[in-house]
């Protein structure tokens, strides 16, 4: 049997962050926070997670920015990124995807939505 899949959260929200990272470890994933853009991409060069979910909106580096860093390293060239934002306006997701992340979840999200969403992008 494989490991479990890592997962990165990237929040700056503490709650929100706690949240996810519960939700997910009930349902088998392991996982990490990191509570700023800088952070996130520390935290996956160490942890090299399956997939982030990442915030737009964080101190220090915005989650595009972070992506864009990301992606720019060919060790995650396959990780999949999906931002979970607030920013929800027409253009946010576009900017989003130009910055190289594979899906999109709005806030506040539904609990079972984001984990379809795991679920699908990590092939379970």
């Amino acid at each position: 049997m494989a490991g479990k899949k890592k997962i990165l959260i990237a929040e700056d929200e503490r709650a929100i962050a706690e949240f996810v990272e519960a939700l997910l470890s009930l349902n088998g994933y392991e996982t990490a926070i990191a509570g700023n853009g800088r952070e996130a991409v520390e935290k996956a060069r160490s942890f090299f997670p399956d997939m982030v979910l990442m915030d737009i909106m964080m101190p220090k580096l915005s989650g595009l920015d972070a992506t864009k860093i990301l992606r720019d390293d060919p060790a995650f060239k396959n990780t999949v990124i999906m931002m979970l934002t607030s920013l929800t306006q027409m253009g946010d997701a576009e900017k989003a995807f130009e910055a190289g992340a594979n899906d999109y979840l709005g806030k506040p999200f539904e609990a079972e939505r984001l984990l379809q969403k795991v679920k699908k992008h990590l092939g379970e």
